[in-house]
């Protein structure tokens, strides 16, 4: 029974105590017959009746409260809740006792919740393995034994009594061993008989047992039947007939998307996934075939690749696309253990189980401070006396910002430290044009999209290590500062003379902007009239090379071959590269691929740089690219991650998705909602949760989500009074965009079709459809 546990839920043999303590708890509660009366183990010990309400899946997956860390409570920010594995029951409050492979620490909530139907592989795939279930023996001494061939549980052919018969092994011999000697069958002669000690123990499919010797195992007959391999019974061998069968429901991962299909086996194709639209049609959207499905599943499932039913995932289980290989060198985030500590010293304090990445991430932010050479240390005596002739102010306080980083995906790929400068607290004052520092607009984001696949090349990304720390500061700038708290140098009487500018020095942005976009134009691009932040140009040969003219054959001559000196053909001017840049991250192309490299080689002269390959992931969107057989190319621009995560936030993922739905409810348009009575008391918080709604469709709307812009303009005329009915109206356009969260824009290379606008009016009497202007009459529609 406790082998079977073990090998149901995949969980690896250190779960083994669990599984043998549930399993005799499990059997002292089976009934039988004492003295003609029904009872069990337990209520004979007891005196009660054993409560089968108590009884559950062992190492199921349960998620249950945990608002404290450390003794200390989590913020709001914070997961509030942990998953674990059951591994029993608590022997002093008789609720579930879980196991977090994570934290390594065991937990007795008062209320969980189980997912019976999750193994733990799935959940924890980098922490739970399954290593081929449970398997008792003896070792002889400090050598590990060699691995069983035949394990416990195995199916053979044996022969027995000269016919041919099935079985399974029950029992296995010990590993020799000189202690073993004692209890071994000892011949009149003196020696061990090795043969009674070494036999395996087989359960016939008759209900029948034999003993055979390895040699029997190994060297059958050779007229042994051999064993169809399209055989039902062979086919789903080690597949659990409870979730995976046939026509079972399944949810499979398919070029970067999940789909709801079905599992379907036959002896011409074998395994296959097919998705139609239900389980007795005969008409199949499309297949996947699943080779060696027997033997890989399990790996399927750890991957999260397959998962048991038709299913919802969120953004947060979706595996990456081929883009998500780390392509920058940084701390990865991917083993942390608990939440992102609020400050510095929690994060490297002894006890915290993830103290090595943080101080990892800590030394690589400091490591460029000083390579870059940032700041110079100086004691407080030298801090006093720049201080006591005017050259700077009062010493400003630092900081160190911690943050998790995710993919576009939403999973945690890099631990990042910021440090960063208070600069509130700057007695120095600056008009808004001394600090301004404009961005790239998403409308050029989109351009620059828009143009790359047109010219069928796909836009690369960079990003400039330490940015605000490459422009040096003036002489009248002079800025000293204190180390971090938690860092080592915070207690000796350091201070910080910073030499170049720092994250939170209120000048930082205008002076990275003017240094890095004076290196554009250095290379040769200009700023658009349309962005500053938009930089098309040809990139500038290095100095002393120059293009040669190039003499080919003239093809109209009537000499065939010859060349004619008369015509001298140039070389076409080089390609443009496009540059659009936020801040630190910039994306790029050119038709040339020689004028990318010569561009990124170039750049890297200048900054400290980072190109990343393809954008995958830039300003909250995600990029999917695609190349076609025809040699065309299309792009994908969508935000699904962040409306799942709205979603999430304002509880509206707990229903099921709609993908037909529209942003509208039938017979109750948005402008015919009443308004609400002056007294309301949920007026206040209604406002301030409406507003956060509205706010978020409006980013989706100005950003990848068009389709959702006349529903967001009725439901923003209402923001500073909104209703009950209002609040239900802008719910469910977020219902909308949940059940169509993988939409986006789409630009294709070989899209020709132009632009169709349709233009309806409205009904004479709808006033409220017009923005200050007239409606037309009858008369005036043509």
């Amino acid at each position: 029974m406790a082998r079977a546990y073990i090998t149901e839920k995949q969980v690896s043999r250190e779960f083994w105590f669990f599984a043998v303590r549930h399993a005799v708890i499990m059997l002292n509660q089976i009934p039988g017959r004492l003295s003609k009366r029904l009872t069990t183990p337990f209520e004979l010990v007891h005196g009660t009746k054993p409560d089968n309400s108590t009884w559950f899946e062992l190492f199921s997956v349960g998620y249950f409260d945990h608002t404290t860390e450390n003794s200390s409570s989590k913020s709001n920010t914070e997961a509030q809740t942990l998953a674990g594995i059951a591994v029993g029951r608590d022997e002093k409050s008789n609720t579930i006792r879980f196991y977090n492979p994570l934290t390594k620490a065991y937990y007795s909530p008062p209320v969980f919740k189980l997912d019976e139907g999750r193994l733990p592989a799935s959940h924890f795939p980098n922490r739970i393995t399954f290593d081929g279930g449970l398997v008792c023996g003896l070792r002889s001494n400090n050598t590990d034994p060699a691995p069983e061939p035949f394990p416990p549980g195995t199916r053979v052919n044996v022969l027995v009594n000269g016919e041919h018969k099935c079985g399974t092994i029950q029992s296995i011999p010990l590993p020799p061993s000189p202690v073993l000697e004692d209890s071994a069958i000892v011949n009149p002669d003196g020696t061990i008989d090795t043969e009674e000690s070494s036999v395996y123990t087989v359960l016939l499919d008759d209900n029948t047992t034999t003993e055979l010797t390895f040699q029997d195992l190994l060297s059958p007959s050779v007229d042994l039947p051999t064993i169809d391999p399209t055989a039902p019974s062979t086919v789903w061998a080690g597949i659990p007939s409870r979730y995976l069968h046939q026509d079972a429901k399944i949810t499979l991962e398919h070029d970067g998307t999940y789909h709801k299909g079905y599992l379907n086996y036959s002896p011409d194709a074998g395994f296959e996934f097919v998705v139609r639209r239900n389980a007795r049609s005969k008409k199949i959207d499309f297949k996947v075939p699943l080779p060696n499905f027997s033997r890989t599943w399990t790996t399927l499932l750890a991957e999260e690749s397959l998962l048991f039913g038709h299913t919802t995932v969120s953004s947060f289980l979706r595996p990456g696309s081929y883009n998500n290989a780390p392509s920058a060198n940084h701390v990865s985030a991917k083993n942390l253990i608990n939440p992102c500590p609020p400050s510095l010293t929690k994060a490297l304090h002894p006890a915290n189980p993830d103290r090595h990445v943080w101080l990892e991430s800590y030394k690589e932010e400091k490591g460029g401070l000083e390579r870059l050479d940032v700041y110079e240390r100086i004691s407080k005596k030298q801090y006093l006396h720049l201080k006591r002739t005017g050259r700077i102010g009062k010493a400003l306080h630092s900081m160190c910002v911690l943050v998790i980083k995710p993919d576009k995906d939403g999973n945690p790929v890099r631990a990042k430290s910021r440090i960063v400068v208070l600069g509130n607290f700057e007695d120095r004052y600056y008009t808004k044009s001394q600090r301004y520092a404009p961005v790239l607009k998403y409308s050029s984001l989109r351009l620059l999209c828009s143009k790359a696949v047109g010219d069928k090349r796909i836009l690369q990304q960079g990003d400039c290590k330490n940015a605000f720390c490459h422009a040096r500061l003036p002489d009248d700038e002079l800025t000293v500062v204190r180390p971090p708290v938690g860092d080592p140098e915070y207690n000796n009487d350091t201070y910080w003379l910073l030499n170049k500018t720092l994250y939170g020095v209120r000048r930082s942005p205008h002076h990275w902007c003017n240094m890095f976009t004076t290196a554009l134009k250095e290379m040769g691009l200009s700023p658009s009239l349309h962005d500053p932040c938009l930089f098309p140009g040809v990139v500038q040969q290095p100095s002393g090379t120059t293009i040669q003219a190039s003499q080919q054959p003239s093809s109209n001559s009537p000499l065939g071959n010859t060349v004619d000196t008369t015509s001298i053909s140039l070389p076409a001017p080089p390609a443009e590269v496009h540059v659009g840049i936020y801040v630190d991250d910039f994306v790029f192309y050119s038709t040339d691929p020689a004028q990318e490299k010569l561009f990124m080689d170039t750049l890297k002269t200048k900054v400290v740089v980072d190109f990343m390959g393809p954008v995958d992931w830039f300003l909250g969107t995600a990029f999917t690219w695609k190349r076609h057989e025809d040699g065309h190319l299309s792009v994908l621009l969508s935000q699904s991650a962040f409306t799942e995560y709205t979603a999430h936030r304002f509880a509206v993922d707990r229903i099921k998705p709609v993908p037909h739905m529209t942003p509208y409810r039938s017979g109750i348009p948005i402008d015919s909602i009443p308004n609400p009575p002056k007294d309301d008391p949920d007026q206040k918080r209604r406002t301030k949760i409406y507003q956060s709604i509205v706010g978020c469709i409006n980013w989706l709307a100005t950003c990848t989500r068009p389709d959702i812009s006349p529903c967001l303009t009725f439901l923003a005329s209402y923001n500073q009074c909104p209703s009950h009915g209002h609040y239900q109206a802008a719910l469910h356009a977020l219902k909308y965009l949940y059940s169509t969260a993988d939409y986006g824009i789409s630009y294709h290379s070989n899209a020709s079709n132009t632009i169709q606008a349709f233009n309806h009016f409205p009904a004479h009497h709808d006033k409220e459809a017009y923005d200050d202007a007239t409606p037309p009459s009858p008369g005036d529609v043509q």
